[in-house]
Parts: C-alpha cells; structure tokens; sequence
C-alpha cells in the first residue's frame, strides 16, 4: 500500500506547490481536488501551459494521483445541473489524461441525499449514477461514488447495493472508512465488506461524543483505530493507495496550517502502517 493526501485541505495552494511540498514529506501520491473554491483547480483554470506543466513536476517528483474528487454530489435533482455536472466530470477525464495519471483515472464524486430519506432517493441515485457511468465508460475513466455519514448511502449494505445495482465495470465505491465507523460498524466488517466494490480510499479521524455528535478530526487526534483499518485492509488483499483526508470542519478553523497538518497526517499514518507490520510498496 500507499499514501497520499488530498489537496482538499489546501483550498488556498496552487498544484505547482503542493506537489513537491508533499513529496519532500514522503507522499507518494496526491489526490487533486477539483472545486470551484479551491485556487485554479476548475479545468478551465488548467490551460495546456500548466498541463503540461503539472504532468512533469508529478513526474519529477514520482507522485501518482490515486483519484480526483470532484466537488459537488451524484445525486442532483435539476436535469440541467446534473448535465452541467456530467460535462465538468468529462472535463476532469480529459484532464486527467494530459496529465497521464494512469490507463484509466479515477474521478470520485460524493453519492449525496439524506439518510432519512434512503427508500425514496435510492432508486434516483441509482439512474443518476447509471449516466456517470455511461460516461466513464466512454471516456476511459472509473467514478468512484463516496459514502458520507448522514447522506442517503452511509452504510455498508447500502452501499453494496448501489454497486451492485448500477452494475458497471466503470462504477466503484470511494471507501472512507470514517463515515462507517461513525454509523457504528466495526471496522474490520466495513473493510471485509466493501474492499471487493472500492476503486478508492480515504482516512481520517473522528471523536464521538455521548449526545449523538462528533467531531472531525486529523488522523491522530481522534477515536478512530488506524492500526486495525490497515491491518483489516492488508488483509483484505489491498494493495493501492491509502488517502488522508481533512475535514473542512478543520480547514476551515481559524488558524488552521495546511502545511503542519499534511506533515502530522504523514507521520501518523506512517507510524501507523510500521506498528500494523503493514509494508508500503
């Protein structure tokens, strides 16, 4: 397995200096986030000089990009957003290819809805996420649909069944482990459960608290037991990247420091993966 971390906790930081910033820490991979608050990230904000500007500094600096996560959610109500979604969607494959991440990139995008309301969106997510897939299909990329803890998929089973259900080589499940531990599943269940469906990961941490809510947190300084999710996961026969991802909740804090954060990420997964006796390769 692998490490990499999620410029989504870089709002304010052009890719030209997160790249090597991460690869001095020990990175080995960035997962790039695309969003219209984070700084030139849109494709548009990505012209052919910075294109291949960007593909040789990840060259330079052997990170690999595990996934981009595109901002915004699967399930959208308007026809005319969804469209508009599906052509920023084709936009970042078409980017991801003058980057030359990989034979076929992934573009991971949150499922969205309520989980109140799983029984009567779950069939709408799932024409929804049946056009995503038409379009990775045609344009050589896999969506990676991300479970969110109090969205309408925040569990394993449903999960399994939007997967399944959708039933495309070109679909798989964006796997954070936080958001089924907060909805009280036990690790190594999640992780059995979902590795056979999961095209991505994420990490981070969360503490809960006796009234119901919880905080999220830097990998570290939570409740989340980070050994056992590698050891699970090793176990489970994964072999990719590991991504660490914090929260806006921390992001966006008063006094936040990006770059002390991604280097306490490092060291705390990294210190994890020697503890579980878990190699990266």
């Amino acid at each position: 397995m692998k490490i990499a971390y999620g410029t989504y906790a870089m709002p304010l930081i052009r890719l030209e200096s997160v790249i090597p910033m991460l690869a001095q820490m020990g990175y080995d991979g960035v997962e790039i986030c695309i969003g219209s608050n984070h700084l030139e990230s849109m494709p548009d904000k990505i012209n052919a000089i910075r294109r291949k500007e960007l593909k040789q500094l990840l060259q330079h600096h052997h990170l690999s990009v595990p996934a981009f996560m595109v901002l915004g959610h699967i399930l959208e109500a308007d026809e005319q957003m969804h469209q508009n979604n599906l052509e920023l969607i084709r936009q970042v494959a078409q980017l991801a290819r003058d980057l030359d991440v990989g034979e076929t990139p992934v573009i991971a995008r949150g499922i969205g809805g309520k989980s109140d309301l799983w029984q009567k969106q779950r069939n709408q997510i799932v024409q929804r996420f049946a056009d995503y897939a038409e379009l990775a299909s045609a344009e050589g990329f896999i969506i990676a649909g991300e479970a969110h803890c109090g969205a309408a998929v925040d569990r394993s089973e449903r999960a399994i069944w939007i997967i399944e259900t959708v039933d495309s080589p070109s679909v798989g499940l964006h796997f954070d482990i936080v958001h089924f531990y907060l909805a009280g599943e036990r690790i190594e269940d999640s992780v059995k459960n979902l590795v056979p469906i999961t095209v991505h990961t994420h990490i981070t941490d969360a503490k809960m608290y006796p009234n119901g809510q919880f905080d999220l947190l830097p990998l570290g300084r939570g409740e989340l037991d980070s050994i056992t999710y590698l050891k699970a996961m090793h176990k489970a026969g994964w072999t990719d990247f590991i991504t660490l991802e914090v929260s806006a909740r921390v992001w966006s804090a008063e006094g936040y420091d990006p770059v002390q954060i991604a280097a306490l990420s490092y060291s705390a997964l990294n210190n994890a993966f020697k503890i579980a006796g878990v190699c990266r390769t």
